[in-house]
């Protein structure tokens, strides 16, 4: 079994680990919309603490993803692209796992310097290490706010490219993704 990704193809590992990540932030994004409409304090602390939870897991496994993305190999692209095409995809992905890693810990330093912790299911929590400090929470969210915002922008990019290699060039990127073994 191919444990780490090479010049030719993902690892098994990678794949997983990419869909984790992408169901893990639609059900980060799908439970603070279920926050806002949740009718009583005691159902609303509840699914803040899973949201807390599949932050925790996003985070890291965000952490092994950067890693093995700048120790390995990036798979050669599908068809003919584009070079540029090719340097703005890999430094896009780059950026996208090294935010994976950063924005939790910005959550998490925001609601230290605010004196919360932050809770998890079964009342465990990860404690605040940081002082409570009201600038300090201001400047993490000034940061939190332009990472969130260029992670965002870095999404968009990441979802347009899946589509149009799907949909106008009707390569084989996506089948790669969901880990068939494509040829180059």
């Amino acid at each position: 079994m191919q444990l780490r990704d090479n010049g030719l193809r993902f690892s098994p590992i990678t794949v997983v680990l990419h869909w984790v990540v992408a169901l893990s932030l639609l059900a980060i994004l799908s439970l603070q919309v279920m926050i806002g409409q949740a009718s009583s304090e005691a159902g609303r602390m509840s699914l803040v603490h899973l949201q807390n939870l599949m932050g925790l897991i996003l985070f890291l496994v965000s952490i092994y993803r950067f890693w093995a993305r700048i120790t390995a190999y990036h798979p050669l692209p599908v068809g003919t692209p584009n070079p540029i095409e090719v340097i703005i995809s890999r430094s896009v992905a780059v950026a996208l796992a090294l935010a994976m890693v950063l924005l939790p810990v910005a959550v998490w330093a925001s609601r230290a310097a605010a004196g919360e912790g932050v809770g998890l299911p079964g009342g465990f929590s990860i404690p605040a290490l940081l002082p409570t400090n009201a600038a300090l929470k201001q400047v993490v969210d000034v940061l939190f706010d332009i990472g969130a915002s260029a992670f965002l922008a870095g999404l968009a990019l990441h979802v347009f490219g899946a589509l149009k290699n799907h949909f106008l060039l009707k390569n084989n990127t996506l089948k790669r993704m969901l880990g068939k073994h494509v040829e180059l």
